[in-house]
């Protein structure tokens, strides 16, 4: 008699327990296979997030901050040796190592203006760059040309002022040809002009307050992205924003591991 048949043979008298045993078996494959399909798509999913949604590094001018204090009590700060971003120097970018994986190049300028009785922070932007930087924005009407402007939801709301009519901005009239819809952030209380406008409103032609840079690959080298334009742009800080996302992926790693660890324990309970 062979072993395969004495095996054969037991099956055959245990009809019951080896039902149950294949049942175990089959369930325990089955989570296992479940479980790690599911944490996969949610990594798929944070993936295509991060190309689709925000800015990977922010490049802002470089500062020199002292802090005041004395005996505990705090005076503020000081600010000095402050360098500006030139609007030509960010075609370094371009020329870096790993410029193929850069998406969108966002300058923006900012500055207070004056609208009736309040002060309102103005925001220059290029709107193709914002199309893939903001991805979530929503704008009802059009986007602004020339001196033309869009109003954040909030502020639209408080001025009382609709797509189509003019608004007053530092004692000029400047058309407005939509209201960005809600995004919950402080976008909803600014207003928005194209980059080259603003500038010269703000008196800051040539100069960008900011650049946002999407690097569109969540597996890009973004430490090495950031050492690569800071070495073209010493004059400024560059800062990475995926520490949020890294968070993320981290959970899910350990969910991983858990998942492994129980679909063994529902293995051995079903053998």
């Amino acid at each position: 008699m062979t072993l395969i048949h004495i095996a054969l043979t037991n099956l055959r008298r245990r009809k019951t327990k080896a039902g149950l045993i294949l049942a175990g078996l089959l369930i325990g494959v089955a989570s296992v296979v479940a479980m790690i399909s599911f944490i996969d798509a949610m990594k798929r999913d944070i993936h295509d997030k991060v190309d689709l949604y925000g800015a990977n590094i922010i490049v802002t001018p470089h500062t020199e901050n002292i802090s005041l204090s004395y005996g505990g009590l705090s005076l503020g700060g000081v600010s000095f040796d402050m360098a500006q971003i030139e609007e030509k120097e960010l075609e370094k970018i371009k020329t870096i190592k790993n410029a193929g994986n850069i998406g969108a190049i966002g300058p923006t300028v900012l500055g207070p203006v004056t609208i009736g009785d309040k002060r309102i922070l103005l925001i220059g932007t290029d709107f193709a760059a914002a199309k893939i930087i903001k991805a979530w924005w929503k704008i009802k009407g059009s986007e602004p040309k020339g001196d033309e402007i869009v109003v954040g939801y909030d502020l639209a709301r408080s001025l009382r002022i609709k797509q189509g009519e003019s608004l007053k901005v530092n004692s000029r009239e400047y058309p407005v040809t939509g209201i960005l819809e809600r995004t919950g952030s402080q976008d909803d209380g600014l207003i928005f002009m194209p980059l080259g406008t603003a500038q010269r409103i703000l008196n800051k032609e040539g100069k960008v307050s900011m650049v946002e840079i999407a690097a569109l690959c969540s597996t890009c080298p973004l430490e090495d992205m950031v050492s690569q334009i800071a070495g073209v742009l010493p004059q400024a800080d560059v800062i990475p924003i995926m520490q949020v996302v890294k968070g993320r992926m981290e959970t899910l790693g350990y969910f991983k591991k858990f998942a492994y660890a129980a679909s063994a324990i529902i293995l051995f309970v079903g053998c």
